[in-house]
């Protein structure tokens, strides 16, 4: 998140002391900080990063290295918690951090945090910020928690889970091909160059996260209707939390 959103308080919550230095000052953390944490029947291991911050506004050497762990321990995350001030709102670092976030391949869970200090108008106005910004990370659980007192943090384990188990979800590859057929042939990819793509078999390569590859003819199906399959994976299976890896490869030609 960015910085003095509540981070080192959410780590200090979790553990149960206080682990890391709590200061009104943005950038009292500069390191990763990390501490293993029972939350439910399992145990993590939660990193309270640096608040992450535009690059070119990053003046200080310090400061400017601090983002980069930071951003080198969301490349290693399985799952981040995303913490919003809810008093603040959405802010465009907020949905850049989200981005991040999702192509990092990592779980995403956000956190509304300072929920309780907040009144009816700041909770209405992040509620509506969060469907407006977040659209496009939309997959992710949205809890409304307070760090500072506790309040509702008990819904994070859960959600933990789940978001892990979505992580880590492979569908068949006959029913993937079934179903790719069927929504192919109610809503095929648009025509390019009078040429209309057209996908000739799906697999799920992999999964953490679960990633989709198709095999085509003619022309790669744009990106948009990338995002058509990927809502209609997620209609069919759920995939809550996890972002989806989807690429196609052209079917190479025949020789002789």
């Amino acid at each position: 998140g960015r910085p003095n959103v509540g981070k080192s308080t959410l780590l200090n919550r979790l553990v149960g002391e206080e682990r890391v230095l709590v200061s009104p000052v943005p950038g009292t953390t500069r390191d990763p900080i990390d501490a293993m944490v029972e939350l439910g029947e399992q145990r993590f291991r939660v990193v309270d990063t640096a608040g992450i911050r535009r690059t070119p506004k990053v003046k200080d050497p310090a400061d400017f290295y601090s983002v980069l762990r930071a951003k080198g321990a969301l490349a290693e995350a399985d799952v981040a918690l995303l913490l919003i001030d809810t008093v603040q709102g959405v802010a465009q670092q907020d949905q850049r951090i989200a981005q991040a976030a999702a192509e990092s391949g990592a779980a995403l869970i956000v956190l509304l945090n300072k929920w309780d200090a907040a009144d009816l108008e700041q909770r209405e106005m992040v509620t509506r910020d969060v469907a407006d910004r977040l659209q496009f990370v939309g997959w992710a659980p949205l809890l409304r928690v307070s760090a500072l007192t506790g309040a509702r943090l008990h819904r994070l384990a859960p959600a933990i889970d789940r978001v892990l188990e979505s992580r880590e979800f492979r569908i068949p590859t006959g029913t993937l091909n079934r179903l790719i057929r069927g929504w192919q042939a109610s809503h095929p990819p648009p025509v390019r160059k009078g040429r209309r793509p057209r996908i000739l078999y799906a697999v799920q390569a992999g999964t953490s996260p679960p990633t989709i590859i198709l095999f085509v003819s003619g022309y790669e199906p744009g990106d948009d209707y990338l995002r058509y399959l990927e809502n209609r994976l997620r209609d069919e299976f759920g995939f809550e939390g996890t972002p989806i890896k989807m690429f196609a490869r052209r079917r190479k030609g025949r020789s002789g």
